[in-house]
């Protein structure tokens, strides 16, 4: 693709190194990028101006709009020449704040003299140079940050002998836990691991007692959401962890590996006891030699809550959706589990809080699910008014008091008996000074009328009535989950009760529905992804993957969990100082493994998990799977019923020739491994192995019902002169095994043998022949499950599906099906009802 150049149209900062910005091409078209988008890593997005001349690569997608994306920024001509002037005067340099502008979290900006630059093979790097900022008052912020007698002043004067400390704060994790942390820009000596002018978290875990905290593992997530340090955009794959718990290094080694950022531990001794700067060094490369590149973050399986870690167009649409909220607009976030949803909407909360509008996330299953639609919109109304007020809960409060505090307009009483209408009252009256506000609502599939499993939300009324109010409220919405269906109906008819659907049409990103839905990654998306995660662990995927994404149509999370299965079978090839390639013939092998593998099982299992919600959708992408030679086509009047289908990416459609086919054919195999054909789809050899295997079961579980029957009843006699009397007469029940020798005489046999196949065949048709004659007494458990004699009696013959020797084969013989045995549609859906009716009674025979 070649490059085109353009204008910096529009910038909006977030803060230090965070927004986004919109350039208007040379070929009339306007593209987006942010940080991510530029090529120099020495550049951010708060470098650019509005005007600025630039050059990059265009992407082909284009969003609702007709933007597209912009990568590879790079500045041209005047532009360029105007930021060399202002790195030699300094004129790039950030406010420095002075004694009196310290705050309880003191920011320690970079000067321009800070940093030095290294070249290598790749380009030329910027570093930091050792020491603090030139205004950094020590004795004041030690005082005010770091714990006195405890050696953490020792340790922050040796690591800024060798390390820039840009940043000094403290989180209270709990009443009794606070950490100091610091920020540490990074100095060349670490040049093997980091490339260039970046900063990483560094946590002081140090307790009196010397114990180890397992809340040591969790602070440091609390510390990257801090505002603060997220602006700073520091390194996400790793932190330094400094403490004087005892068995440190043990503890730290259960995560070692693990997918989350990497831990790099240091005790509080071992730096304290180093007596220059060059053993300090050699200390702090060799522990991170052993754990900067042992973590597997391509295998991270939960939401994204940093930006840094937001790949593909996610961050695109999230600015998006924010441009609408401002404008009072609803927004839809669609797409198959673990596609990227929750992390989208965790990142339009994140621009949310920069841009300051206030917002509530509400989790359906957490907090709606299992509550009445009226209960819902109070404990909403009640987030509200916790919001808009600025109010929180204090320790030593209970929920009666605090709701008090709250001083509400209506209180769960009155919502009981006018729901909508104080709902609606409540949150214009809460947000009456705000020029915009936000409900955001995750996985909408449990709270919808035709998907819920709650009794309480699987009804019409609750639908209209709870998204009544939310559609009359005058707030954004934001409805996040796995299809449109609460956007595309007009009129609800469901278990014989009809509504008018107050959300139908009311999620406008664009004129098609389809962009509400999550996109699959491009190949280059997934390139990126991919090998900023890959790096990581020292593996790259640059020559594979067109192939790997190809293969997983385009699906981030099941690229990154391929991906993470690859890591781990080749991590012991790596070596530290070369990352490692992969190669096609890898993949090609790891692919073949990780399809039948478990993890590979659990992939699929984990992404069609809320498709089967959907009943009709899923049976039909089974039937797609399982009987591809009649589903090889869809009308075009039926391509309705694939419409989320195509959507999810799971499948492709051709109008043109009609023809229907998997993208991930990883999902296919799945469903064909772990599915049964519809019989109505099956062919006529796969009917026979069908009904003979069910029939099977059937009887020998019939046989043993007999047999339990007759045994604990101590009627064992009885049954065998029944038995005896039956094979005088010409329609024997039981005949003698003749293939087999027989037994012995039936008088003196043991009872057993009677139901044992080798030595007695009982004929199907023979054990209904048996139970409907001798239903006074075998028959009252099978009345139970409201099943007449007459019925038993036409059940049983269903289940012979029209076998033309039915009263002469036994069941457990799956080697004697006549060739002349047709199964047609009609007597394939009797044999179905049939087994339907009598599986309750037969599962129960044990």
């Amino acid at each position: 693709m070649l490059k085109i150049t353009g204008v910096v149209k529009h910038i909006t900062i977030h803060g230090p190194k965070a927004g986004f910005g919109f350039i208007g091409g040379d070929d009339g078209v306007d593209y987006y990028f942010n940080s991510r988008s530029i090529r120099d890593k020495d550049l951010y997005i708060d470098d650019f101006r509005e005007g600025d001349e630039v050059e990059f690569l265009p992407s082909k997608q284009k969003d609702e709009k007709g933007r597209g994306q912009a990568r590879d920024v790079v500045l041209r001509g005047d532009s360029l020449a105007d930021r060399a002037s202002n790195d030699e005067n300094g004129d790039d340099s950030l406010t420095v704040e002075t004694e009196n502008n310290y705050t309880d979290e003191m920011e320690i900006e970079n000067q321009p003299d800070d940093f030095e630059q290294s070249q290598d093979e790749d380009g030329v790097f910027r570093y930091y140079r050792p020491g603090f900022p030139r205004y950094f008052d020590r004795d004041l912020l030690y005082d005010k940050f770091l714990k006195s007698n405890s050696g953490e002043d020792i340790i922050l004067d040796k690591l800024s002998k060798v390390l820039y400390i840009s940043k000094l704060g403290k989180q209270q994790y709990s009443i009794s836990s606070t950490y100091e942390f610091c920020l540490a820009g990074v100095t060349k000596f670490l040049k093997q691991y980091i490339r260039g002018q970046r900063e990483f978290i560094i946590v002081l875990a140090y307790f009196a007692t010397g114990d180890w905290q397992e809340k040591n593992y969790l602070v440091e997530r609390q510390i990257r959401l801090r505002k603060e340090v997220s602006d700073r955009d520091p390194l996400v794959n790793f932190y330094v962890l400094i403490s004087n718990a005892v068995n440190l290094r043990t503890e730290i080694d259960r995560k070692k590996g693990g997918t989350g950022a990497a831990i790099i531990p240091f005790s509080f001794e071992e730096i304290i006891k180093t007596t220059n700067e060059n053993e300090l060094i050699d200390l702090l490369n060799r522990r991170f030699g052993e754990y900067y590149y042992e973590n597997n973050m391509l295998g991270e399986t939960g939401a994204i809550d940093d930006d840094a870690l937001l790949f593909g167009d996610r961050g695109m649409i999230a600015d998006g959706i924010v441009s609408r909220c401002e404008r009072g607009e609803n927004s839809g976030i669609f797409g198959l589990r673990r596609s990227g949803k929750s992390s989208v909407l965790n990142a339009v909360c994140r621009r949310l809080d920069r841009a300051d509008i206030r917002y509530i996330k509400v989790e359906s299953r957490s907090q709606l699910e299992h509550i009445s639609w009226k209960t819902a919109l109070f404990e909403m109304a009640k987030k509200i008014r916790i919001t808009t007020a600025n109010l929180e809960q204090s320790d030593d409060e209970t929920s009666r008091e605090f709701e008090q505090r709250l001083n509400l307009n209506h209180l769960e009483e009155d919502y009981e008996k006018k729901a909508t209408v104080c709902f609606v009252e409540d949150v214009k009256l809460y947000c009456r000074n705000l020029s915009a506000f936000v409900i955001a609502i995750d996985e909408v599939e449990l709270i919808t009328y035709n998907t819920a499993s709650s009794s309480t939300w699987n009804n019409v009324e609750a639908y209209t009535a709870f998204w009544g109010a939310l559609r009359d409220c005058g707030c954004s919405l934001i409805v996040c989950g796995v299809n449109s269906t609460i956007n595309e109906v007009n009129t609800i008819n469901f278990k014989g009760a009809q509504g008018d659907n107050p959300m139908y049409g009311r999620i406008i990103l664009s004129g098609d529905s389809s962009k509400t839905y999550l996109p699959a990654f491009t190949d280059e998306q997934t390139k990126y992804m991919i090998n900023s995660l890959g790096a990581y662990s020292n593996i790259d995927f640059s020559d594979v993957y067109v192939e790997i994404n190809r293969e997983f149509g385009g699906q981030p999370y099941a690229v990154r969990q391929f991906c993470s299965y690859v890591f781990e079978n080749v991590k012991h090839l790596r070596k530290i100082n070369k990352k490692y390639i992969v190669g096609k013939a890898t993949v090609i092998r790891l692919l073949e493994e990780f399809s039948s593998s478990a993890k590979g099982s659990e992939l699929c299992s984990v992404i069609l998990q809320h498709v089967q919600i959907f009943s009709d959708e899923y049976a039909l992408l089974k039937k797609i799977a399982l009987a591809p030679e009649k589903y090889k086509t869809i009308e075009n009047s039926d391509v309705r019923s694939i419409d989320h289908l195509c959507k999810y990416g799971l499948i492709e459609y051709d109008y043109g020739t009609q023809y229907v086919a998997f993208r991930i054919r990883m999902i296919k195999d799945y469903i064909v491994r772990t599915q049964q054909k519809d019989p109505i789809d099956m062919s006529n050899d796969e009917r026979r192995e069908y009904i003979q295997g069910i029939v099977a079961d059937v009887e020998k579980k019939l046989k043993k019902y007999i047999r339990n029957y007759y045994f604990f009843a101590q009627q064992i006699d009885g049954f065998r002169r029944y038995i005896i009397d039956s094979m005088r007469s010409n329609n024997p029940v039981v005949k003698v095994n003749i293939q087999y020798g027989g037994p012995s005489d039936p008088h003196t046999c043991e009872y057993d043998d009677f139901f044992d196949h080798k030595k007695y065949i009982m004929y199907f048709s023979s054990v209904r022949t048996i139970i409907v004659n001798r239903w006074n007494l075998l028959g009252t458990n099978i009345q139970n499950e409201n099943i007449s004699k007459t019925d038993f009696s036409r059940y049983m013959k269903d289940l012979n599906a029209g076998r033309n020797d039915a009263d002469h084969y036994d069941a457990e013989d799956l080697t004697n099906a006549p060739d002349e045995w047709e199964i047609s549609d009609d007597t394939m859906k009797a044999f179905n009802y049939a087994y339907g009716k009598l599986k309750p009674f037969i599962d129960k025979i044990k």
